[in-house]
Order: C-alpha cells, then sequence, then structure tokens
C-alpha cells in the first residue's frame, strides 16, 4: 500500500436542510414558529484511505455512512469540509481534471433493481459511459461491453436483455461492471450485497475481491453486516450519528474495540462460541439527526456516561499505533 492517502477526508459535513413551503411562511405571519429542519447527517469527519486499501464503514442504521459514501463518490457535494483525490482538492479541481477524479471513483448501490435504467438495454448500461466520455471508441464498444461482462462472470450473450429479465445476483453484476467500465481506481459499495441471497453474497463478495487483486482497486465498503466487514476489510470505521467514533485495523478492532459504542456493537456479532448467549441490543434508540445531543452523541446510551460527556464533544485521536478513538475514557 502507498504511504500517502489516495483519498482524503477533511473535517467533512454534510447537512440536508428542508425549506419552509408557502403555507408554513403564511403560518409565521400570524405568529406561527415554523422552522427549518436541518439533518446533520454527516458532522466533521476525517478520514484517510491509502492505495489498495478496504475499508468497512460501519454503524446502525441512520448514522450517516450512506451519505458520507455518496459524498465521496461525488453524488453529494460536502457543506463544509474537503475532499481529496490523490492530494488535491476535487472541488477545486477544473476541466480535464475533476472529470478524470469523478471517473476514479464509482459508486455500487445497494439496489441494482432502483440504480438500473429499466428503460435500457445492458449493453447501453454498461457502454454508455465510456463512450460518452471517450474511454472507448465507437467501433470497439461492442467488444469492451463483451470483456466487462465476462469480467464480472456473465455472459456477454445477454447484453440485449433489460435488467428485469435477470435474477438479482446478476443486476448487481451488471451495476458493478457498469461501475468497472470507466476504469476506476476507487469503489465506494454501499450496502452492496445487502439486497441479495445469502448464497449470492459470497459469489459476490468473491467477485469484489478477485476485482482488487486483479484490477489494484481500492473500496469503501459500507455495511451493517458485522460478519462480512471483518472477513471483507484491512480497516474497519465506526460511525455513530454523523460521527467516526474508532477506527482500527479489522483484526485488532474485532479482537479488542475501544469505544464503548464499538464494544457494544460488536458483542453481538454471532460468534459459534457464544451460540447460547441471549442477544441483547444496544440500549436506547439512535438519537434524530435533526438534533443530535450535545458534547459526545452517544453519551445518552452509554454505560460510562459522565459529566463532561454531556458537554464536550471528545476528538478523534489516537491511542495507539494506527486505532483511533473518540472517547473522553481514553483521557485516564
Amino acid at each position: 500500500m502507498s504511504a500517502a492517502p489516495l483519498l482524503a477526508l477533511d473535517a467533512v459535513s454534510k447537512r440536508f436542510v428542508r425549506r419552509l413551503d408557502a403555507a408554513e411562511k403564511i403560518v409565521n405571519l400570524f405568529g406561527g414558529k415554523r422552522r427549518e429542519e436541518v439533518v446533520h447527517a454527516v458532522d466533521s469527519v476525517s478520514l484517510q484511505i491509502a492505495e489498495g486499501e478496504v475499508v468497512g464503514l460501519v454503524g446502525e442504521s441512520g448514522c450517516g455512512k450512506s451519505t458520507l459514501g455518496r459524498v465521496v463518490a461525488g453524488v453529494h457535494a460536502p457543506s463544509e469540509g474537503r475532499v481529496l483525490w490523490r492530494g488535491r482538492d476535487v472541488e477545486s479541481l477544473s476541466g480535464a481534471e475533476r472529470r478524470e477524479a469523478t471517473l476514479k471513483i464509482q459508486m455500487i448501490f445497494q439496489d441494482p433493481m432502483s440504480s438500473l435504467n429499466p428503460r435500457m438495454r445492458v449493453r447501453d448500461i454498461v457502454g454508455e459511459a465510456p463512450r460518452v466520455h471517450g474511454l472507448v471508441s465507437g467501433d470497439e464498444i461492442a467488444d469492451y461491453v463483451d470483456r466487462m461482462l465476462l469480467r464480472v462472470g456473465l455472459d456477454p450473450s445477454y447484453k440485449s436483455r433489460y435488467p428485469h429479465q435477470f435474477s438479482g445476483g446478476q443486476r448487481q453484476r451488471i451495476g458493478i461492471a457498469r461501475a468497472l467500465a470507466v476504469q476506476p481506481d476507487f469503489l465506494v459499495c454501499d450496502e452492496s450485497i445487502a439486497a441479495l441471497d445469502v448464497s449470492i453474497q459470497a459469489q459476490v463478495l468473491n467477485l469484489f475481491m478477485d476485482l482488487r487483486e486483479d484490477l489494484g482497486l481500492t473500496y469503501l465498503f459500507i455495511s451493517h453486516d458485522l460478519g462480512v466487514v471483518e472477513h471483507l476489510a484491512d480497516r474497519v470505521v465506526i460511525m455513530y450519528l454523523g460521527r467516526v467514533v474508532e477506527s482500527a485495523p479489522a483484526v485488532e478492532l474485532f479482537a479488542d474495540p475501544n469505544h464503548p459504542y464499538a464494544r457494544a456493537l460488536l458483542a453481538e456479532v454471532p460468534r459459534i462460541d457464544t451460540r447460547k448467549r441471549v442477544f441483547q441490543p444496544v440500549k436506547g434508540e439512535i438519537p434524530s439527526p435533526l438534533a443530535p445531543p450535545s458534547g459526545c452523541h452517544f453519551h445518552p446510551r452509554c454505560p460510562h456516561a459522565k459529566p463532561r460527556c454531556r458537554e464536550q464533544a471528545p476528538a478523534l485521536r489516537e491511542i495507539a499505533p494506527g486505532r483511533m478513538s473518540a472517547c473522553h475514557l481514553n483521557d485516564g
């Protein structure tokens, strides 16, 4: 792996604002107190991903991991902070450099039926982007599409079919072929096996690993399945309510998590030697991103919370070589 990060996030935040509609504005004219709603989806996340690395991004539903993935892929622009590609701010790039950076980071979505155009044939779904961006000439596009389909384990003779004529696993492979067609270096996989049958999940995971080996790809693998992340990732990043609470090599994190939320989350990973345990989810419910708690976001659910946790947000800092955690308990 390269010492310099391929991709870096520098204090990235993403907020979604629901503006007042006309009726609510009229209500306010007559003394109403309607306000714009602001969803704090991602809150000052800094992260570095080295070339060739597989980073697993995990957390409960609503923690902001999918939004962060979309910011990385350029689907959403950050509200604050910077996304750096090979050391350069993506927002500051222009022309050919911006286009190249955009193509080099591709995203594979959770539901292939929703992310594939139902009115387009597979040959057009896979071949449109490389043709439009001039990566392949018109004379070569048919053979190029065939090679992309073969690479993901699909028969090129099916390229005249529509997405609904394929199984879920085959549709996901089409989505992967579409991403690979623009020759990316970095793939954001957003719950990309969650919608598949368990028997098909293993096949797609093996495909991801083969592609990493053959093409030297780097992955941000977003998932709620901790077992898959443990098997797949070199490093694991845990998010809670928009913030990164812990980051560590996968082996170390699963052996000895540091942050109380990470410990609670990983304690419930199914294992053979703990099969007789009664399942106990993390106590309490994740707070609303419309009104996140003060201080440490996890303090309302943390069994170790102290007054300082309610008042001051802990900084994400190094607690051991290669390990980062955001918890006041590490201050001694």
